[in-house]
């Protein structure tokens, strides 16, 4: 553990930010998707429940 905080001290400040902006924007993307996800059950839920 030790080791690898070193390794990230040690790295240039650029690479750092570049996997930061990178793991925040595939996290951006996951939630979009939830997001999109749930709307879309929540609308076939809906439509199941309006027929019955």
């Amino acid at each position: 553990m030790e080791n690898y905080m070193q390794n990230l001290l040690q790295r240039d400040l650029g690479s750092s930010l570049l996997s930061i902006a990178v793991i925040l924007g595939w996290l951006g993307l996951f939630f979009v998707f939830l997001r999109v996800l749930t709307i879309s059950i929540k609308k076939i839920l809906e439509a199941i429940f309006k027929k019955s």
